[in-house]
């Protein structure tokens, strides 16, 4: 895994003394977040601060299942941060959420937002359930009982909720309808919306989009010419997106994988024939372009570029070491790699654009979505493109600038980075950190 001379973040091992191996993400965003602390110099109670949500709410949701049964679920809304401004940040709906889970995920938020230097603070919420397992009416039930519990500490200037896991745009609009109880529609008062309920174009497409643009930010410094060998972990919409924008770059996808099959082709993948073959219900192991693959073999798959897009902590330092040759990473999943996978590449030589680097072209479209929902506006696709490119240009050249500057990786330099607006932030509200 060797990156080019002189690339920012290339060389140089994650600065702390301490590396856990822990998947968990909170066990990753605390660490990220307590090592950007130290380098801040902020004393404990300071980083206790700066850890803590300014809020947290539990709340039980009643849902009357469809034979008439009634069971109880579990649902959060954690504000990390208003510091910058509105709470920000998607809703996910999955079995495994729970109150750490969400804590971390409005914790990474918080430092996104401010590395993308988008208005907002972070925030999330999730409910703990699986939407598969629910008739179309009992999930209707569940969003709208979700929506209306969180919703005297959300909306248009207090909490922006976004689609995550789980959610899509359908489910924003039931959302939007219980945050608008007085008829007239609320646009800005959640983000993620159908386009007729005043979403955005280019919303859907945003986090790939921002990965394909982080990637060719940086590609030249990783030492990546001709067509480099791309390796996806994750077949869901970031993932493929992802894959279809970097092959437009003239990358070779040669191999996409999820949990329970995989697919490669060393001439390289048809994306879109493959995106396709997934929409129209089919599986990775069933795709007749390419050749079936045990998904515990993917990393070992030579490539030179690796996006781990499908969850938390799945890339761990013992799969780090079979990613070997990978000289970009681009960390699709928020948290996709432990911190001792993230120092493993480093030592090796791998250039990492972390998460809250990487993907934060959602984010940034969700702002743009956000912006026109207050203005009753809807920009062209082509408008919200050019705008997006240019946020993300601006971010990559600060965070490579800082890099290069305190000769320290990319996530750390995007974390000081982060840090540094929020405290500055806290100094101007008259509540200084430090």
């Amino acid at each position: 895994m060797r990156a080019a001379a002189g690339t920012p973040g290339s060389s140089r091992s994650v600065s702390t003394s301490t590396i856990p191996d822990d998947p968990t993400l909170a066990a990753i965003a605390e660490h990220q977040l307590r090592a950007a602390a130290d380098r801040a110099g902020l004393d404990d109670g300071a980083t206790a601060v700066l850890l803590a949500p300014e809020r947290a709410l539990e709340v039980s949701i009643p849902l009357r299942r469809d034979d008439g049964s009634l069971e109880s679920l579990t649902g959060w809304r954690v504000q990390h941060s208003t510091l910058r401004g509105p709470g920000k940040g998607g809703v996910r709906l999955a079995p495994s959420v729970d109150a750490q889970e969400v804590r971390a995920l409005a914790q990474l938020m918080t430092i996104k937002t401010a590395v993308a230097a988008m208005p907002f603070g972070g925030a999330k919420g999730g409910v703990a359930v699986d939407p598969r397992a629910l008739s179309d009416a009992e999930l209707e039930r569940v969003v709208r009982a979700f929506a209306g519990a969180v919703s005297p500490i959300v909306g248009t200037d207090l909490d922006v909720m976004a689609p995550d896991s789980g959610a899509d745009e359908r489910v924003l609009g039931w959302m939007l309808d219980v945050l608008s109880p007085d008829g007239p529609l609320r646009p800005a008062a959640l983000t993620g919306k159908p386009l007729a309920l005043g979403g955005s174009h280019g919303r859907e497409q945003a986090t790939g989009r921002g990965l394909a643009l982080s990637f060719a930010a940086f590609r030249e410094e990783a030492g990546l010419d001709g067509s480099p060998r791309v390796v996806v972990q994750g077949s869901g919409n970031v993932g493929l997106a992802a894959a279809l924008l970097l092959a437009e770059q003239g990358c070779r996808i040669v191999a996409v994988g999820r949990s329970r099959s995989a697919v490669v082709r060393e001439e390289g993948l048809d994306v879109r024939a493959l995106a396709d073959h997934l929409d129209d219900g089919g599986d990775l192991a069933d795709f007749d372009g390419g050749d079936e693959l045990d998904p515990d073999e993917l990393l070992g798959v030579p490539h030179d570029v690796l996006v781990p897009a499908a969850t938390e902590g799945l890339v761990d330092e013992e799969a780090a070491g079979r990613a070997d040759g990978a000289r970009l990473v681009l960390e699709g999943a928020n948290g996709a790699l432990t911190p001792a996978a993230d120092a493993a590449f480093a030592d090796a030589g791998a250039l990492v654009i972390p998460d809250v680097l990487a993907n934060a072209g959602g984010v940034i479209v969700s702002t743009f979505e956000h912006q026109q929902g207050l203005l009753r506006e809807q920009w062209t696709a082509e408008e919200v493109d050019l705008r997006l490119t240019a946020a993300m240009r601006r971010a990559c050249d600060e965070v490579r600038e800082r890099a290069a500057r305190e000769d320290r990786p990319l996530r750390d330099a995007a974390f000081d980075l982060a840090l540094e607006r929020l405290l500055e932030a806290a100094r101007l509200r008259g509540r200084p950190l430090r």
